[in-house]
């Protein structure tokens, strides 16, 4: 029997080697999570146990990257990191065993300042991101067995992967698509791994990447703690990537003009386009934030961060031990039951992140209760207090291509708004928008309608033989005004190439006679061409270009 996610698990079923189950967190697309603890601990003795499901067992791309991303958490140990405590097989079926954090996940955190129109005090954004920089740091300076460095870059630094704990220490969380040098598994050709909005220009432009790729999110994340609004998430992967290369930024002042002059600039300079721009490491962008804040009293202290979860968050901070007493009250009395299924969770739930969510409506629902939870990442587990009053448990969702298990579109992620209230004022808006637009459009075509056939049945006089001409016709109604949506679509899915050249020259492209020069914006297909020019007398030139979605690739001009 297979159980639901967001349930105890049934008694019969809770051994698991030296491990109890306890309760069935969330299923994804590579592994399913359970709150777990080892056999004949106590009940407080808990921890997270993440096992890769049973169809994927024989998949060795699926097992080594599971593998691959306990071996490189496992070697970074640092009190900012989540701890990965074993690496294990059983019954065929290999798992993780990971620490057992009690906090709240910083996307939850932000949302629910958007839901009641508050902002962070700086010192409490300070706080939070240096103690990132500082696990940050410890993972890029890990080093392997040999001593050299592991040069692992984490790539996917993001609110969801960041945790506040209820002692006030903040968690790294989640290496699952983490790269470093001699990991075993492999990105498959075509995928870009990450939360699209929080990934920095060189790894949407598949340049290979170091620490400083981690310092523009975890800068990305920071301006959105400090906005309380989203800040490179578009309707679509591809207006979201022009955002993150191309768009200029708007400046963070017009959000908080309370900001330190030189928090805004550790905060643009960790923001760079350009690698070479930015910090060279995670511990001199927090080293920059600590002096900015100095003269206000220096970053929040972890008594700070715990006294703010204990004040916004107690009641999903005192639930822990009401679950895991129910699951060591003893077994009811057998009666007839209509299911086989094992009885909810006696709360309103857990929250777990990259594998799933559990008791989370979609954040586009309108009405959904504010003590209701938000997931948060893997090797994460968080009650909710009996006190909230939520829906019955939905069942976990939603995978990624990496193999890991995301939360869903209410959280933040890259199809999602961190203001829904806004965004659903946007929906709301652009309804009535297009039945405004519908409506008109009918009443102007019945107008002209009716004008036609007004018109072929009188013939107009003609104008006086001194009538000046008009000297700029008009153009017809239904002259369209602007792209259609087939060309929007169409652009997302073609860069622009263009070259030029001093002489007569025949261009090639992909074998393929083009034409002359000059080219100016050719639409191309993104990935690598060939480009063959042939100037006068024969001679010729070949160019290796590589094109980018909506991006323009200029050669500029050949000189024979």
């Amino acid at each position: 029997m297979t159980t639901p996610a967001g349930t105890l698990v049934p008694r019969d079923a809770r051994d698991f080697g030296s491990y109890q189950l306890i309760a069935k967190l969330a299923t994804g697309g590579m592994a399913e999570i359970f709150l777990a603890r080892p056999t004949g601990s106590t009940s407080r003795d808990v921890l997270v146990l993440k096992r890769i499901l049973p169809h994927l067992a024989e998949d060795e791309h699926f097992v080594t990257m599971f593998r691959d991303e306990a071996d490189l958490a496992s070697k970074v140990s640092h009190k900012n990191i989540c701890r990965v405590q074993a690496l294990g097989e059983y019954g065929g079926t290999w798992f993780i065993a990971m620490e057992y954090l009690h906090g709240v996940p910083l996307s939850r955190m932000m949302t629910r300042l958007s839901r009641v129109g508050k902002m962070l005090d700086v010192r409490i954004v300070a706080g939070i991101i240096v103690q990132a920089c500082e696990g940050l740091h410890a993972a890029h300076e890990a080093r392997g067995p040999d001593g050299q460095p592991l040069g692992l870059v984490h790539r996917d630094v993001s609110p969801p992967n960041i945790m506040v704990c209820g002692d006030g220490m903040v968690k790294l969380l989640d290496f699952g698509i983490a790269k470093a040098r001699g990991a075993n598994s492999r990105t498959r050709t075509g995928t870009v791994k990450g939360k699209n909005a929080y990934m920095s220009p060189e790894q949407i432009l598949g340049k290979p990447l170091d620490r400083r790729s981690d310092v523009f999110a975890l800068a990305v994340v920071m301006y959105e703690m400090l906005a309380i609004r989203r800040l490179f998430h578009r309707d679509s992967d591809f207006l979201t990537f022009k955002a993150i290369t191309e768009e200029p930024i708007p400046d963070i002042r017009e959000r908080r003009p309370d900001l330190p002059p030189g928090m805004r600039a550790a905060l643009l300079q960790a923001m760079a386009r350009d690698a070479n721009g930015r910090f060279d490491t995670a511990q001199a962008f927090g080293n920059a934030l600590r002096n900015a804040v100095a003269t206000l009293g220096g970053p929040a202290t972890a008594a700070d961060l715990a006294r703010l979860l204990i004040a916004d968050f107690g009641d999903e901070m005192v639930a822990r031990d009401e679950i895991l007493k129910a699951a060591d009250e003893p077994a009811p009395p057998p009666r007839a039951l209509r299911s086989t299924a094992p009885p909810p969770l006696p709360t309103a739930g857990f929250q777990t992140g990259a594998t799933g969510e559990i008791g989370a409506s979609d954040d586009s629902q309108p009405g959904r209760a504010s003590g209701q939870m938000e997931a948060v990442p893997s090797m994460i587990v968080q009650p909710v207090s009996s006190r909230t009053q939520s829906p019955p448990l939905p069942p976990a969702r939603v995978l990624d291509l990496s193999g890991n298990m995301l939360p869903d579109s209410w959280m933040i992620d890259p199809n999602t708004d961190l203001l829904r209230s806004h965004r659903l004022r946007t929906i709301r808006n652009a309804a009535l928008a297009f039945g405004s637009l519908t409506l008109i459009t009918i009443v102007v075509f019945l107008i002209t309608s009716r004008m036609g056939d007004a018109t072929s049945r009188s013939v107009p006089p003609p104008p006086p033989p001194d009538a000046a001409e008009p000297r700029d016709a008009e153009p017809p109604i239904d002259a369209p005004s602007g792209p259609t949506r087939d060309d929007i679509v169409a652009l997302s899915h073609y860069g622009f190439f263009s070259i030029a050249a001093n002489a007569r020259t025949q261009i090639y492209i992909d074998n393929n006679k083009i034409g002359e020069t000059p080219l100016t914006r050719l639409p191309l297909a993104p990935g690598p061409h060939k480009v063959k020019a042939i100037g006068p007398r024969g001679k010729f030139k070949t160019l290796n270009i590589n094109i980018y979605g909506g991006q323009d690739t200029d050669e500029g001009t050949i000189n024979w």
